[in-house]
């Protein structure tokens, strides 16, 4: 029984190795064509699958690209404490329950007819249309 145990390993090896070469892209296929690797896999027990293992290996680690590690920028923590996202927020408030400053009265240009002399009376004693009289009655609809 271990008078078969090299050719087994051979094979197992041999095996092993003609899977992986055949299964690896043409381009990923270090050093020499796909075909010289499967000849030499085949015909050249040990030596030839312990190369390809070998150099397969170093070729993968070389090429599979490494994890880069960047430094998280300086972002909030939570979207409630990010200016960006309560920026975007406003979009979608009510202006009936947004308390907004006061705004200033628009001042006339200097290239603009002032207003009326009656108008502004009007305005300054609080008469006009808009003071009009409000009543306390109630629309019900019982008279």
């Amino acid at each position: 029984m271990v008078r078969y145990l090299p050719f087994l390993i051979s094979l197992g090896l041999s095996i092993y190795a003609l899977i992986s070469c055949i299964q690896t892209r043409n381009e990923d296929v270090p050093y020499l064509p796909k075909l010289v690797w499967v000849v030499l896999i085949v015909f050249v027990p040990f030596v030839g699958p312990i190369v390809w293992i070998l150099v397969s290996r170093r070729s993968e680690v070389a090429q599979r690209p490494r994890p880069v590690r960047t430094t998280p920028k300086s972002r909030p923590v939570a979207p409630d404490d990010d200016p960006d996202f309560l920026a975007s927020l406003d979009r979608y408030r009510d202006p009936r329950t947004t308390v907004r400053p006061p705004s200033e009265p628009k001042r006339a240009k200097d290239d603009e007819v002032a207003p009326a002399a009656d108008e502004t009376a009007a305005k300054d004693e609080g008469t006009g249309p808009q003071d009009e009289e409000i009543t306390n009655e109630s629309d019900d609809g019982k008279s």
